[in-house]
């Protein structure tokens, strides 16, 4: 009896410890994720930045947008004075997480590839991406195969899952590369003649049913497609060829296609540039702008990791430095960037229904000086300037 009586004690003073803790980690969940915040201004979903917004979240979305009259009940808000809240940043040519594991040059016909198996959830890519506002990134298989396979894009912070890398989508888009570098001396396509033709021929068996599922999505229209192109030519190639199939197109080339501006603007494919860097031309530098004026959709690059996290925002910056309009180039980083990569349903806008990403930025996020204050993903914040990493983030459990 003494034996039974000391543990029922034990047990009751367990249950009294457990809940304990459960209602710490509930408190803590509490002040991670908000019901509101509230900020001095926001970017829209045209790039503009507009007054002072309350934003409601409610189960990692975001639930509405109020004026700040209309709060009453101050618990579980954030306050962030004199602040602009913006989408999380989406990098659509990154590696990070997967860098120098993307290479598979054994076929030049491999639409079974999935960038998806490449990518470790627990890099530390991520924790410096979460850290820069980058919320979301697109991975793609290298580009040395004329068919390469399909893209992944995963969000840099796994709020939702505990654990970073939770994936927005993994079937796609298919990745296509155009120009020398698909070509081999030990296998076939060795030359642009050749590739044409080997393209002409795997999208005919595509369109006849008699291909990889991928392409056959592709070659009906139900896929979209990504396009990495070496010079100007190969765009051309590229749009007439696989952009007039794919559900929808974008195009990766940074170099020059002011000849093509018409022939682009015909289209409803989206041009990935970048990034750039000081270093680069004028006329290089001022192609985003041009692309953007011709009424072309534009998403920019910042190639994390191979370039360091500020580069997404720094190719924003030199491209409206160079003539792009901000709002446009606000748009190119965060919604347009959503749209190449196939979550723009999901990702890449403050209005309701869409996930609760958000970059809290001292001021605008065109501006190198601004300081990013907090990172929310799936409404909960993964990182805040004064704690830093507050929840799971690449590198960090």
């Amino acid at each position: 009896m003494p034996f039974l009586h000391r543990t029922s004690h034990m047990l009751l003073a367990v249950a009294v410890i457990a809940g304990a803790l459960s209602g710490a980690v509930l408190a803590q969940h509490s002040q991670h994720a908000p019901k509101a915040i509230v900020v001095d201004r926001y970017v829209t979903p045209d790039g503009t930045i507009s007054d002072k917004r309350i934003i409601t979240l409610s189960n990692g979305k975001i639930a509405a947008l109020l004026p700040h009259a209309e709060i009453a009940d101050k618990t579980g808000v954030a306050y962030y004075s004199g602040a602009v809240a913006c989408p999380g940043l989406i990098d659509v040519r990154s590696s990070m997480g997967a860098y120098g594991n993307t290479v598979e040059s054994a076929f030049s016909v491999d639409p079974s590839v999935s960038a998806i198996d490449s990518f470790d959830p627990d890099h530390r890519d991520f924790r410096r991406a979460v850290e820069s506002g980058i919320t979301a990134a697109l991975i793609a298989p290298s580009p040395t195969n004329l068919v390469a396979g399909a893209c992944a894009v995963v969000k840099t912070g796994g709020a939702s899952t505990g654990r970073a890398g939770s994936v927005l989508r993994d079937d796609g888009p298919l990745v296509f590369g155009f120009g020398p570098r698909t070509w081999r001396y030990d296998r076939a396509p060795t030359s642009r003649i050749g590739a044409m033709a080997m393209l002409r021929s795997v999208l005919g068996e595509a369109k006849s049913g008699s291909q990889h599922a991928r392409l056959q999505s592709l070659a009906s229209g139900k896929l979209d497609a990504m396009l990495y192109c070496s010079d100007a030519m190969d765009v051309g190639t590229a749009l007439r060829s696989v952009g007039k199939l794919a559900a929808h197109t974008s195009i990766i080339h940074t170099s020059d296609v002011y000849d093509l501006t018409e022939e682009l603007a015909g289209t409803k494919a989206t041009m990935i540039v970048g990034p750039y860097s000081f270093s680069m031309s004028q006329r290089t530098l001022s192609m985003a702008g041009v692309l953007a004026s011709a009424g072309i959709d534009v998403a920019l690059a910042g190639q994390m990791p191979t370039r360091g996290g500020h580069s997404l925002r720094q190719t924003a910056a030199l491209a409206v430095r160079y003539g792009m309009d901000s709002a446009k180039a606000r748009q190119a980083i965060t919604i347009n960037a959503a749209k190449a990569a196939g979550v723009s349903d999901r990702v890449g806008a403050i209005r309701p229904g869409m996930d609760a990403d958000l970059v809290i930025f001292s001021g605008d996020p065109l501006r190198m000086d601004s300081r990013v204050l907090a990172v929310y993903i799936d409404g909960i914040r993964v990182y805040s300037a004064d704690q830093h990493l507050t929840m799971s983030a690449g590198g960090q459990r």
